[in-house]
């Protein structure tokens, strides 16, 4: 045996006990760099080789008692917060699926067993969100191109061969009809972040063929007429524009041609920029709900789109500030994370998914106030919806992973090429 090798064998030994993954390529280059300057040591003092390594294990100490020490400092990190806000509003939600299902005067919508799904689809996220916090989001990285290519793809099949249910484009895939176009905006953030967060904006080149990347997807959006979200994703697109650091003029100007083709649609279709949901009359609500009853005006979309308005008028304004509130503590929360990443990809991943919870829950906000014609768009966490509340829940989990990474950065090897550490 090679005398070094006995120094990496007892890396290996200490790493065995650390649990957190994401810390051994450090701990190994610190532990090994501080066991040679332990052998030289020894060996300035007149000591051979093999005397000095043996030297160098006894005051680096057993490797079993430093492992659980080490264990302990660098425990992965859970951003409590984060995942308390995300259960708390995903009660509130089942909670109001609860009431819709048992509760409701109208027994269509008791027919649809809204709470046994939700109950379903949201045990299922939850697995779903604690699995990727264990998962190294940076592994994705590699696919984003991949992503992208396969996102175009599903949606010009949507627009091609889809099903319309209400003039929305599901598209069918035998054991199920998905509102592809629902989930873009999410599966767009994981692609621009891989494909952007080292893209050079000041290349003349590059920044026109980003800026072609970014429109194809809204354009194809755009045809499908589902307008919240083509709005939702072109805010996305600004907002990686601006954190993998293009200029302000190209991130208007994107913004601006971006905005063109929707918006004329939009007024073209002749829709009336107050809503048609404005009958709902929750300036009548009390403070304090005191009824659980659905009128009529409410039967179509109360448990998605109008969620909102049904918890407003049947447990009052008090309770919708209470769900309100915790929406704006998640999207304030992953605002913060943001700041903190040190990984570029990290750092544009976070930015991408807090504006598609910010605009979302900001478009739903519109409508279910009355403000605005636009349907389509769920209040994250509570609205009834398995695509949607899965793609949220993966969402929060690929925020609570970054988290947990948030402090690793970008380094360079020249023998190994761009790594993390």
């Amino acid at each position: 045996m090679g005398l070094d090798n006995k120094f990496e064998m007892y890396i290996r030994d200490l790493c065995k006990r650390i649990k957190n993954k994401d810390v051994h390529a450090h701990i190994k280059l610190e532990i090994n760099d501080h066991l040679h300057t332990l052998k030289e040591e020894a060996m300035s003092t007149g000591l051979a080789e093999e005397e000095a390594i043996e030297q160098a294990l006894a005051r680096m100490g057993d490797a079993g008692v430093l492992g659980k020490q080490l264990n302990k400092t660098h425990k992965a990190p859970m951003d409590m917060k984060t995942l308390l806000s995300v259960l708390t509003a995903s009660l509130f939600g089942l909670l109001v699926m609860y009431y819709l299902q048992f509760h409701s005067a109208f027994t269509e919508l008791q027919e649809m067993k809204v709470f046994n799904k939700s109950l379903v689809f949201y045990l299922l996220g939850v697995v779903l969100m604690l699995s990727l916090f264990i998962f190294d989001y940076r592994r994705l990285l590699k696919y984003s191109k991949h992503l992208y290519a396969a996102t175009i793809l599903i949606l010009l099949l949507t627009v091609l061969i889809g099903v319309r249910v209400d003039d929305v484009p599901f598209l069918n895939v035998g054991f199920a009809s998905i509102n592809f176009t629902e989930i873009t905006p999410f599966l767009l953030v994981i692609a621009f972040a891989g494909i952007f967060h080292s893209w050079d904006w000041h290349d003349k080149q590059k920044s026109w063929f980003g800026v072609a990347l970014m429109l194809i997807p809204i354009v194809i959006l755009a045809t499908t007429g589902a307008f919240a979200t083509t709005i939702i994703s072109i805010i996305v697109s600004v907002a990686i524009m601006h954190t993998s650091r293009s200029s302000l003029k190209q991130t208007i100007t994107f913004a601006v041609a971006a905005s063109i083709w929707p918006i004329w649609n939009l007024l073209s279709q002749r829709y009336s920029m107050v809503s048609p949901y404005t009958d709902h009359k929750i300036g009548e609500a009390y403070f304090i709900g005191s009824t659980l009853q659905v009128t009529p005006s409410f039967i179509s979309e109360v448990h998605t789109d109008l969620i909102l308005a049904y918890i407003i008028y049947s447990f009052g304004w008090l309770a919708a500030i209470m769900a309100l509130a915790l929406v704006i503590f998640f999207i304030c929360r992953i605002s913060i994370t943001a700041k903190n990443v040190n990984h570029p990809y990290g750092k544009l991943l976070i930015t991408g998914l807090a504006a598609v919870f910010s605009a979302q829950f900001i478009l739903c906000l519109l409508t279910n106030l009355g403000l605005s014609p636009l349907t389509g768009v769920s209040v994250p966490f509570m609205s009834y919806g398995g695509s949607h509340l899965l793609l949220e829940m993966i969402s929060a989990g690929l925020i609570l992973s970054v988290y947990r990474r948030r402090k690793t950065k970008e380094t360079v090897s020249l023998t190994q090429g761009t790594q993390s550490t």
